[in-house]
């Protein structure tokens, strides 16, 4: 099919090679009615990049037989703003098709088309888009030098693209994803820039089909997995370790401090510690490399985990799943049923509460958080540390969670 040209004479003059950012004229329209293009990496025609999420960044690069990139993306009604940036003032094209019609193609003229944002200033392109009415857009990236020089791609570069929703709901604008810290409903939600890998925590959902009356979003949290230790008489690694007399009190116990310290000098860091134990004691030897009967718990991201994977730490993947409960202020929590004065005291109290429930756990402990938490001194409040139980079997998992406990994350 024959490609119609529509070039200006300030356009001409360009056509022989790259531009220069001092002299170049804004393209405020395509120069070329794409409905006549039948170029294979074109406007209407693009290398595919992929499908795109609201939020989600997109980093590729345009190359001699990659001029022209399209990205599909799920939008609502409503207002977004898509932006597309390259390296050292790159100067960029987006153009917007959409929506796509029932026949399964976008319709041929375009939607909304930018050269630079800011003429002379910012050579990237931005497009406040209103999306008429829901469904699924094309996005499609180039260059200004590949536009002059069309149909030749003459750009090799970096890019990056980004759809971003002015309304402060998550989804409001369509499929979206969210950084760290940033809202979700399911794991998929979630995604960071680095790469690192993040899941969302803490949502409340419905099934479908069902009704419920509490729904609630989560939060983008790194990965992370739960490891333990089994600590043996005299010669745990970290038992060498000397403390200030700050960090001695740090933990309920001096020897989480110890483990903390000992690993935080090879670059390993932890978000929780604590200590795991049967109900029942177990019988042990006194002799040294004889098991104590105890565990080392921690909390520790998934790249960390690898490395202390390596190192003797097992990963806590048990069946049924272990589970955690946070512990309130006040001595507000069922199985307190009296003060306690030490941390034995209360997990006595918390044997007889889980027994009287009719459950069993193969061990039980607490974890604190490694760096200080705020926390209020409300009775209604979380003490800032938490209740880690293994449950027996899925009869007892059942228990459990009917009595306020949660399945901790396994990555």
């Amino acid at each position: 099919m024959r490609i119609t040209l529509t070039l200006t004479l300030a356009a001409l003059a360009f056509t022989a090679g790259c531009t220069d950012s001092t002299d170049k004229q804004d393209a405020s329209a395509p120069r070329f009615d794409v409905s006549d293009d039948a170029k294979a990496d074109s406007p209407r025609t693009p290398i595919k990049g992929g499908d795109l999420k609201v939020s989600e960044l997109e980093e590729w690069s345009f190359s001699r037989t990659r001029g022209y990139i399209g990205y599909d993306i799920q939008l609502e009604q409503g207002r977004v703003d898509i932006d597309l940036t390259g390296a050292d003032g790159l100067d960029t094209i987006l153009y917007v098709f959409g929506p796509k019609r029932a026949n399964g193609h976008y319709p041929a003229q375009v939607l909304a088309f930018n050269d630079d944002y800011e003429p002379g200033v910012n050579l990237g392109s931005h497009i406040v888009l209103d999306v008429p009415t829901a469904g699924m857009y094309r996005l499609v990236a180039s260059t200004y030098d590949n536009y002059i020089n069309y149909p030749r791609n003459v750009t090799v570069a970096d890019y990056r693209l980004i759809v971003r929703c002015q309304s402060p709901t998550f989804g409001a604008c369509g499929p979206a994803v969210s950084p760290v810290g940033g809202t979700c409903w399911a794991d998929e939600d979630c995604l960071a820039a680095d790469g690192q890998p993040l899941h969302c925590e803490g949502e409340v959902t419905c099934a479908p089909g069902t009704q419920c009356l509490f729904v609630r979003e989560g939060a983008c949290v790194e990965d992370y997995a739960w490891m333990t230790y089994a600590a043996v008489q005299c010669g745990s690694p970290w038992s060498q370790v000397e403390l200030t007399d700050e960090e001695a009190t740090r933990f309920p116990s001096a020897e989480l401090a110890q483990v903390v310290k000992f690993y935080g000098q090879q670059g390993i860091a932890f978000d929780e510690i604590g200590t795991l134990a049967a109900p029942e004691p177990m019988v042990t030897c006194s002799a040294c490399g004889c098991p104590r009967g105890t565990q080392v718990a921690i909390k520790v991201k998934t790249p960390a985990a690898a490395v202390l994977g390596g190192l003797g730490w097992i990963y806590s993947a048990s069946d049924p799943a272990a589970m955690s409960l946070a512990p309130a202020q006040c001595g507000a929590n069922p199985w307190q049923t009296a003060p306690t004065s030490d941390l034995t005291a209360e997990l006595e109290q918390v044997d007889t509460w889980i027994a009287g429930m009719g459950a069993s756990v193969t061990k039980r402990g607490f974890a604190w958080s490694v760096e200080p938490q705020l926390v209020c001194a409300a009775c209604s409040c979380p003490r800032g540390d938490r209740l880690l139980a293994f449950p027996v079997d899925q009869e007892d998992h059942g228990l459990l969670s009917s009595s306020g406990f949660a399945d901790i994350y396994v990555p």
